[in-house]
């Protein structure tokens, strides 16, 4: 392992030269001490593995934490910390330059040209998205259709009582004005000013900009009653297919849906006969990720993908890639909600080569800071959104060392009050240059209002990103994404051809 972070030592021992007061023994020591730090990250891997897939037996929170403690002598001092700091900044200063040097398109122009950018955004060759949730794509239009077709009765108290008995918030004036609608009716028979008030509650109020979890989490009451009947199906294709015409317009030509689905030989029937169908009729790649709520018991989550696991051995499918641990972050860690299954599966996986089911995590958004670290060791190939990684410091040595996939999706950031994107920089580019495969997503771009070319105009426009930075994030979509080999080396070929096109069109 100590070969593994050799590089680690050789890049803290050049960032250290140019700090003149820094011995050559703190250097080491610097060195000696990180090797050991990230050497108990992979211990705490073989325990995770040993505790929840060969004696099903979860760790608890004080055993865990005590694997990462550090005696006296081996805690990092200030200099220390500041070697490992300036190292990081030299990686990134020479990541950008070769970057910036590797652009074959000057896109500074465009931070000030909001026009000639959204026209940017909209033509440059995107990849695939890693991070989408099919309950929050839907628009207004595709609401207003399913109202219309179906015609359900809206009962306001219904809603009201449900937001409140799930720890969800309606702000009071959005309170007030449902209650102003019928007790009870049809939704056709509600005046166009009702129908366009009660449509409002699916998506997020545009003041303030800025919301907490729970206030967009009441969006889902909404949803839930909306689909999930006799037709659900049906009004789910509705749903995915608006969707993913609209992505293919942004040049999208692949995407991982996570949702729930009961573990079920109908259930792969179902999702690889959509994948066929979605594909031929929009051109996009599509793959399942299996999701787990993450406010369910641990152990409830385990068995559905234990038994997951076992249908997919048994019955495999291209079409059903991995698995995604979702929903509110805060009140939810990962340690105490996600080990018994992602400890299990991190082990089966390295058992067996050809197993069905990697895995990712939402990690880093909200909540204990600890969780990116935690998802990592338990085996996860990617988190999604990875914001907290950037205070701390050596969980991002190790991710950088590991090249840990992140999804970003930069405005349900913004909107969620994990970062203001104009405040300071969003911390995706800072991971990029580190060498962390950052790719862009757009999370529930119906309720944010957002898609893949806004993502791209909110990077463009908070940071300096350049353009060979937004090609490398649009190939690690794809590289880091759960597809098959063969599956990532065609969208690979095809993604090169298209910036290769757009290159020769815009230089015209």
């Amino acid at each position: 392992m100590v070969v593994k972070y050799k590089r680690v030592g050789r890049i803290l021992a050049f960032a250290a030269g140019l700090i003149l007061l820094v011995s050559c023994s703190e250097q080491d020591l610097a060195h000696i001490k990180l090797v050991a730090h990230l050497k108990k990250y992979d211990h705490a891997k073989e325990f995770m593995i040993e505790r929840n897939y060969q004696q099903s037996n979860p760790i608890s929170r004080d055993d865990w934490e005590a694997m990462f403690v550090m005696g006296d002598s081996d805690k990092f001092t200030p200099i220390e910390i500041g070697l490992i700091e300036e190292n990081q900044k030299l990686i990134i200063e020479q990541n950008k330059a070769e970057a910036i040097r590797k652009s074959k398109i000057d896109i500074d122009p465009l931070r000030n040209d909001p026009d000639g950018l959204a026209k940017f955004c909209h033509q440059v060759p995107k990849g695939g998205m890693l991070h989408v949730h099919p309950y929050g794509l839907f628009t207004r239009d595709v609401v207003l259709d399913l109202l219309t077709k179906y015609n359900p009765t809206i009962v306001p108290e219904y809603f009201i009582t449900t937001v409140r008995n799930q720890g969800q918030v309606l702000y009071d004036n959005e309170m007030e004005a449902l209650r102003t609608l019928p007790e009870s009716s049809p939704f056709l028979s509600l005046s166009e000013e009702q129908q366009k008030l009660f449509l409002s509650y699916f998506f997020l109020p545009t003041e303030p900009v800025a919301h907490d979890f729970t206030r967009f989490d009441a969006i889902f009451a909404f949803v839930i009653w909306l689909v999930e009947d006799e037709n659900l199906d049906e009004k789910m294709e509705i749903l995915y297919l608006d969707f993913l015409h609209r992505a293919a317009g942004d040049g999208i030509s692949y995407i991982e849906f996570t949702n729930g689905f009961p573990p079920s030989v109908d259930s792969i029937n179902k999702l690889t006969n959509w994948s066929e169908k979605f594909f031929s009729e929009t051109g996009v790649v599509v793959r399942w990720n299996l999701g787990q709520l993450r406010f369910l018991p641990a152990e409830a989550n385990a068995e559905m993908i234990k038994a997951w696991n076992a249908l997919l051995v048994d019955n495999p499918t291209d079409a059903v890639v991995g698995t995604d641990l979702y929903a509110i972050e805060r009140g939810n860690p990962a340690l105490e909600k996600a080990q018994n299954a992602y400890g299990y599966l991190s082990g089966y996986n390295s058992e067996h080569p050809d197993h069905p089911l990697q895995m990712t995590m939402h990690a880093g958004e909200l909540g204990d800071p600890r969780n990116v670290r935690d998802a990592m060791l338990m085996g996860v190939s990617r988190v999604g959104h990875g914001v907290l990684l950037k205070d701390d410091l050596l969980t991002l040595e190790y991710a950088r060392n590991l090249k840990i996939g992140i999804e970003m999706n930069i405005n349900s950031n913004h909107q969620l009050s994990v970062h203001d994107k104009n405040a300071a920089p969003h911390p995706f580019l800072r991971f990029l240059r580190l060498g962390i495969p950052v790719s862009l997503s757009t999370d529930n771009d119906g309720i944010f209002n957002t898609n893949i070319s806004k993502e791209c105009i909110a990077a463009v426009s908070t940071t300096d990103v350049s353009y060979a930075e937004l090609q490398a994030m649009s190939y690690n979509s794809i590289s880091t994404s759960f597809a098959s080999p063969k599956t990532k080396d065609i969208l690979t070929n095809r993604l090169r051809q298209k910036f290769t096109l757009f290159e020769q069109q815009y230089s015209n």
